[in-house]
Protein backbone atom coordinates (compact mmCIF):
# COMPACT_ATOMS: atom_id res chain seq x y z
CA UNK A 1 0.00 0.00 0.00
CA UNK A 2 1.00 3.77 -0.37
CA UNK A 3 1.91 5.63 2.19
CA UNK A 4 1.37 9.28 2.29
CA UNK A 5 3.54 12.08 3.95
CA UNK A 6 1.61 15.42 3.56
CA UNK A 7 2.18 19.60 4.22
CA UNK A 8 -1.53 21.60 3.24
CA UNK A 9 -2.06 24.94 3.47
CA UNK A 10 -5.04 25.32 6.18
CA UNK A 11 -8.08 25.23 4.46
CA UNK A 12 -7.55 24.33 1.42
CA UNK A 13 -5.62 21.26 -0.57
CA UNK A 14 -2.33 21.74 -1.44
CA UNK A 15 -1.67 23.14 -5.19
CA UNK A 16 1.30 20.78 -5.84
CA UNK A 17 1.10 16.56 -5.59
CA UNK A 18 4.08 14.64 -6.47
CA UNK A 19 4.30 10.54 -6.51
CA UNK A 20 8.00 8.85 -5.94
CA UNK A 21 7.84 5.65 -7.16
CA UNK A 22 10.43 3.67 -4.89
CA UNK A 23 11.49 -0.54 -5.25
CA UNK A 24 11.74 -0.55 -1.84
CA UNK A 25 13.23 1.46 0.88
CA UNK A 26 16.61 2.40 0.68
CA UNK A 27 19.39 4.71 1.00
CA UNK A 28 18.61 6.25 -2.28
CA UNK A 29 14.95 6.29 -1.71
CA UNK A 30 15.28 7.62 1.52
CA UNK A 31 17.87 10.23 0.03
CA UNK A 32 15.31 11.32 -3.22
CA UNK A 33 12.37 11.67 -0.85
CA UNK A 34 14.16 13.88 1.80
CA UNK A 35 15.69 16.02 -0.88
CA UNK A 36 12.25 16.25 -3.15
CA UNK A 37 10.71 17.72 0.77
CA UNK A 38 14.13 19.61 1.14
CA UNK A 39 13.12 21.59 -2.04
CA UNK A 40 9.51 21.40 -1.60
CA UNK A 41 9.68 23.20 1.89
CA UNK A 42 12.25 25.72 0.20
CA UNK A 43 9.91 26.47 -3.17
CA UNK A 44 6.15 25.97 -2.03
CA UNK A 45 6.19 25.68 1.57
CA UNK A 46 3.18 24.44 3.32
CA UNK A 47 1.70 23.56 -0.22
CA UNK A 48 2.24 20.06 -1.19
CA UNK A 49 1.48 16.69 -0.99
CA UNK A 50 3.99 13.48 -1.15
CA UNK A 51 2.80 9.75 -1.70
CA UNK A 52 5.51 7.52 -1.68
CA UNK A 53 4.34 3.82 -3.62
CA UNK A 54 6.51 0.68 -3.19
CA UNK A 55 6.86 -1.46 -6.05
CA UNK A 56 7.71 -4.21 -4.71
CA UNK A 57 3.98 -3.74 -2.56
CA UNK A 58 2.74 -2.72 -5.23
CA UNK A 59 4.00 -4.16 -8.83
CA UNK A 60 1.43 -3.21 -11.17
CA UNK A 61 2.32 0.29 -11.14
CA UNK A 62 5.52 -0.20 -12.80
CA UNK A 63 4.27 -1.41 -15.69
CA UNK A 64 0.90 0.69 -15.55
CA UNK A 65 3.10 3.98 -15.03
CA UNK A 66 5.96 3.13 -17.48
CA UNK A 67 8.33 2.87 -14.31
CA UNK A 68 11.60 1.47 -15.42
CA UNK A 69 13.90 3.19 -12.81
CA UNK A 70 13.45 4.05 -9.16
CA UNK A 71 13.33 6.35 -7.57
CA UNK A 72 11.03 8.31 -9.85
CA UNK A 73 9.42 11.49 -8.92
CA UNK A 74 6.27 12.63 -10.64
CA UNK A 75 4.80 15.98 -10.27
CA UNK A 76 1.01 15.37 -10.57
CA UNK A 77 -0.54 18.67 -9.88
CA UNK A 78 -0.52 21.16 -11.07
CA UNK A 79 -0.80 19.86 -14.83
CA UNK A 80 1.15 18.93 -17.07
CA UNK A 81 2.70 15.54 -15.16
CA UNK A 82 6.31 16.42 -14.63
CA UNK A 83 8.90 13.22 -14.35
CA UNK A 84 12.40 13.37 -12.64
CA UNK A 85 14.61 10.06 -12.22
CA UNK A 86 17.22 9.47 -9.41
CA UNK A 87 17.71 10.46 -5.95
CA UNK A 88 17.44 14.08 -6.94
CA UNK A 89 21.01 14.96 -6.10
CA UNK A 90 21.24 17.50 -8.26
CA UNK A 91 18.92 20.15 -7.20
CA UNK A 92 18.79 22.19 -10.52
CA UNK A 93 18.08 19.04 -12.81
CA UNK A 94 15.38 18.30 -10.19
CA UNK A 95 14.09 21.33 -10.21
CA UNK A 96 14.07 21.80 -13.96
CA UNK A 97 12.58 18.20 -14.04
CA UNK A 98 9.41 18.77 -11.98
CA UNK A 99 8.99 22.35 -13.48
CA UNK A 100 9.49 23.86 -10.06
CA UNK A 101 11.77 26.82 -10.62
CA UNK A 102 9.20 29.54 -10.94
CA UNK A 103 7.19 28.07 -8.03
CA UNK A 104 6.56 30.45 -5.28
CA UNK A 105 3.58 30.81 -3.05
Amino acid sequence: MAKKSAKKRTGNSPRYKFSVYIASPTRKSDSALARLRKICDEKIPADYEIKVIDLSKNPEFATHHNIVATPTVFRTLPAPVQKSIGDLSKADKALLGLDLFAAQT
